[in-house]
């Protein structure tokens, strides 16, 4: 029996045939496909991994609604990752900031804090699902040691030119960790913050 000839399933007994590649396989087609077909083009639709977890409801996003800060203000953030199960991975996380004039955004990994600061609201970014995040975020904890520099970025220049920024590759946290996010304006600023994080649930 050739390739492109009729094919009987040996479980259900079904015949099988084969036919060009479409949206929705007609009857007992064998359609072979990567993803659904776009419905003009029929070519593959396919889209990335950050897009598939929002999909699946295991992408969350906390915002520092746009707020002034002093020249030279820090503002602290707490990220808690907690002890995660073999089910579910942990955080993969991007910082984004926007702000109206100079600013330095700095991650750091096990600070020591006095007060854990205010608990903060998360949001799923798939409105339609109820998955709520493992890890929180408390702002304005008491700092004493800022702990172990991962990383840092500059955002806008001097006191009359702002910018945004993000860093394109994610970070990917550690269990039973806790982060500090810190802001220092270097001018009286505007700013708004932005964490995007996914928790794969392995769906």
């Amino acid at each position: 029996m050739s390739v492109i000839g009729t094919i009987r399933d040996a479980i259900t007994g079904l015949v099988a045939s084969v036919e060009a590649r479409t949206t929705t396989p007609t009857g007992n087609a064998l359609n072979v496909q990567i993803g659904p077909g776009d419905p003009i083009s029929n070519m593959p639709v396919v889209i990335d991994a950050a897009h598939h977890h929002m999909h699946e409801g295991e992408t969350h996003q906390y915002t520092y609604t746009p707020t002034a800060i002093a020249k030279n203000a820090n503002l602290d953030h707490r990220f808690v990752v907690p002890t995660l199960t073999a089910t579910t991975r942990t955080p993969h996380i991007t910082i984004e900031l926007d702000s109206t004039g100079e600013s330095w955004l700095y991650l750091y990994e096990t600070p020591t804090t006095s007060a854990n600061g205010t608990l903060q609201t998360v949001y799923n970014k798939n409105r339609n699902s109820a998955t709520t995040p493992g890890s929180t975020v408390y702002l304005a904890p008491t700092v004493t040691a800022v702990g172990t520099f991962l990383s840092a970025w500059i955002v806008g220049s001097g006191a009359k030119s702002g910018g945004s920024g993000r860093e394109s590759i994610e970070w990917d946290l550690k269990s039973n960790t806790t982060y500090l996010i810190r802001v220092t304006a270097k001018n009286a600023n505007n700013i708004c913050l932005r964490f995007i994080w996914y928790e794969d649930l392995g769906t």
